[in-house]
């Protein structure tokens, strides 16, 4: 899943931390499409199988044979691999909503994979406490073998001081007048059509912003996507580079993540290293990773999210205050603590 736009983040930059830290210690399962993108410093064991297939379930085993454990970045877990196992837990969307995944079989595939990890893994990573809640409370005979192990912005998002670079970037960019961004697939617990609602009320009372939505149009994003294309102050730029992302935060009047579920919320710490405004739903993980640097709303509640959206869009001087809040806050995480934690969850399962 390295070329991934969720899971794969987290593959690429727990690698990079942690081959800048243990240099010849890892070893990476994946497709030699995306070899030439693996950081030096790492082995490399070929797999062709797709992910969630039997063949990558008849595959791993024998890519894996001879390690001292096996770390699968996400609950797609090999069921006939028997040596030390170590997953990492993003949510449990898949167990709780029967519709999140667009296969027929999903769910159900889902279930016996994490009923798997909690039978076999030797340790599993949770990245929030709120994720290590919801698990634990649906397999409590994980408890002692969960660690929670935060994520991080990559060093790509950074804020733009110079004026001239920032304007330049708008140009590049097409972006014109002021905008209010999100980040994230088109997912129905991603709330898009929520904060859709909210910009139509805040523009009706006379602000000029438009909305840029960026990531990936998921197969259940057709109505989110349609809701999207209503509105002509709307934008759904799709799957961006990381340098376009950036500029986009740096751009953006605010950031808003109006998810009803999120695991972590990445996008969260990205926006704050950029010098972004946030605001974010109450919900899940979001408070623990936002801390006091955002400002949260109630994501059932249109009013609430619209009446404080357009306090922060009139008000600079809120603005520019939790600007700087959100730079320190996400100065607070990095992947190169994150990397030295799971090392150290390696050397335990291994010992």
């Amino acid at each position: 899943m390295w070329d991934h736009p969720g899971i794969g983040r987290y593959v690429r930059e727990l690698t990079r931390a942690a081959v800048r830290l243990a240099p010849g210690r890892l070893t990476l399962i994946g497709h030699e499409a995306s070899r030439g993108a693996f950081p030096k410093g790492v082995a490399f064991r070929p797999a062709r199988a797709g992910v969630y297939s039997l063949a990558e379930q008849l595959e791993l085993p024998r890519a894996a044979s001879g390690f001292g454990a096996l770390h699968v970045p996400h609950f797609n877990v090999p069921f006939a691999y028997r040596g030390r196992l170590v997953a990492t837990v993003h949510d449990l969307i898949y167990l709780h909503d029967a519709k999140a995944s667009k296969r027929r079989f999903g769910h159900a595939a889902a279930s016996a994979l994490f009923g798997h990890i909690a039978r076999r893994a030797a340790a599993v990573i949770a990245v929030s406490e709120a994720t290590r809640a919801e698990l634990v409370e649906r397999f409590p005979r994980l408890a002692p073998r969960v660690r929670v192990i935060h994520e991080a912005a990559s060093p790509a998002f950074r804020r733009i001081e110079d004026p001239v670079a920032r304007a330049s970037e708008r140009s590049r960019l097409g972006i014109e007048g002021p905008f209010v961004l999100h980040v994230g697939t088109l997912k129905p617990h991603k709330n898009l059509p929520f904060l859709l609602e909210a910009m139509d009320r805040v523009r009706e009372k006379g602000l000029p912003h438009g909305l840029v939505a960026v990531g990936r149009a998921d197969a259940q994003g057709g109505p989110i996507l349609e809701a999207l294309r209503k509105r002509p102050y709307a934008r759904h730029l799709g799957e961006v580079s990381d340098g376009d992302l950036a500029s986009l935060y740096n751009l953006a009047d605010a950031f808003v993540l109006p998810s009803l579920v999120e695991g972590f919320g990445l996008p969260v710490l990205e926006a704050m290293a950029c010098g972004t405004p946030v605001l974010v739903s109450d919900r899940a993980s979001l408070p623990e990773v936002a801390g006091d640097a955002a400002r949260f709303f109630d994501p059932l509640r249109v009013d609430a999210l619209s009446g404080l959206l357009y306090t922060v869009l009139e008000n600079g001087e809120l603005r520019r205050a939790m600007s700087s809040a959100g730079l320190a806050r996400a100065e607070r995480f990095s992947w190169e603590k994150a990397a030295a934690e799971t090392l150290r969850v390696y050397d335990e399962v291994s010992a």
